[in-house]
């Protein structure tokens, strides 16, 4: 008679886990080419007085980071103000308008005016995430071990400042906390399975601090998380295998 492995029901328990959590990622992933171009991006309206000369057939706004040093320009036509749209947030843009005629010859450079395009303000979690009291993230939370932990904050900053600021970012946030609880509960109790997220979610924690390679780092978060779990599967299934034998 043989008896039934202890092994067995883990392996098709972490299999499952393992698919919905790549899911879950995936559709991060997705949502993230979405927002990141539009949640840093601000607006604001420039105008100026109309050139008195004749000749003069429109204007050219020019626009960068740095005074006299511009690196964008807009040409309005004969308008006197126009709207300058992707700026991003917490950044100070230096402005100057140019005139031109018909012949393309264009002024000097006008006097140059800044503006500093302001951080929105976190908004406030809202259905599933406001039941949770703001938390942070419950598998960040079960892999670091606290949610008072600086990876935790962190995310929960990207959830309120990025994710719940778009449509899109909010179902995901909605679906992640109904199925997100069992997962992180399962991975509280394996600590290779906790290292193992540890270190996966440690690509996109960096992207986020440092507001670079966003696409990259989730990118290498899945492709880790992958070979991490595939890895962990395939030693179980060994142990399995050694039992039985």
């Amino acid at each position: 008679m043989s008896l039934a492995h202890p092994f067995n029901p883990i392996s098709r328990k972490a299999t499952f886990f393992i698919l919905v959590l790549s899911g879950l990622l995936l559709l991060l992933l997705a949502i993230l080419s979405l927002l990141v171009p539009a949640a840093h991006a601000a607006q604001v309206t420039v105008a100026w007085d109309a050139n008195t000369d004749p000749a003069v057939t429109g204007y050219r706004v020019h626009y960068g980071t740095a005074p006299g040093n511009y690196t964008s320009h807009v040409d309005v036509g004969n308008e006197t103000s126009c709207v300058i749209s992707g700026l991003s947030e917490g950044v100070t843009y230096y402005f100057s308008a140019t005139a031109y005629d018909g012949a393309g010859n264009e002024s000097d450079y006008s006097a140059a005016v800044n503006y500093t395009a302001p951080l929105a303000p976190a908004p406030t979690p809202s259905g599933a995430a406001a039941a949770s009291g703001g938390g942070g993230c419950f598998i960040a939370t079960a892999a670091f071990g606290s949610y008072q932990a600086p990876e935790v904050v962190l995310l929960q900053k990207f959830r309120d400042r990025i994710l719940l600021t778009n449509e899109p970012g909010r179902l995901f946030v909605e679906f992640y906390y109904r199925v997100s609880p069992p997962i992180a509960d399962f991975i509280g109790h394996d600590d290779s399975l906790r290292r193992a997220v540890r270190l996966s979610l440690m690509p996109l924690i960096l992207s986020i601090q440092h507001r670079l390679g966003v696409y990259t780092g989730v990118l290498v978060l899945l492709m880790g998380l992958t070979f991490i779990l595939f890895f962990e599967q395939r030693r179980i299934m060994r142990e399995v295998a050694r039992i039985r034998r």
